[in-house]
């Protein structure tokens, strides 16, 4: 039986504050994209870590000018993930175990959820604090980024 959400009542400062909610759901439109991209992003990175990178450029045209974004080194970090490298894919980006693991779980919840035919599901709601800490993380990550122009300029791994 799917898990019916239903609206928490909120307190005075709910807008504020983040919540997670927990709970069980049947297949849906969003279970086929999220597990889509996280086995997009799970083959592709463990096909990097086997076979090598793919020979195609990627870099927004501020890239040649020496502006990182905090993207920058997010296909090498997952790479390196892959291969079991925690210091390079920490290197080239953070984001990137980040982004491996919830890609991993995405799959693993599609390949899961597909077998029985309901899987779990979290729900996240950021609130103003929540989206005040990303876009602070995200800041951050662009500062350190931009500190890593050198190495991320790089050809990288191969």
């Amino acid at each position: 039986m799917a898990h019916t959400w239903l609206p928490l009542r909120r307190s005075a400062g709910a807008g504020w504050l983040p919540r997670i909610e927990w709970g069980w759901e049947t297949r849906n439109a969003r279970w086929w994209a999220l597990g889509g991209a996280g086995a997009v992003v799970v083959v592709a990175g463990v096909a990097m870590a086997v076979w090598g990178m793919f020979p195609v450029d990627l870099h927004e045209p501020t890239h040649f000018a020496g502006i990182m974004s905090p993207t920058c080194g997010l296909t090498r970090s997952v790479v390196a993930v892959f291969r079991g490298d925690v210091a390079a894919a920490w290197r080239y980006n953070p984001a990137g175990l980040l982004m491996a693991a919830v890609s991993v779980a995405f799959f693993a919840r599609l390949v899961v959820g597909s077998v029985v035919g309901r899987g779990p599901a979290v729900r996240v709601r950021p609130g103003r604090l929540g989206w005040t800490m990303l876009g602070l993380a995200l800041v951050a990550l662009e500062i350190r980024q931009q500190g890593q122009a050198q190495l991320l300029m790089t050809t990288g791994l191969r």
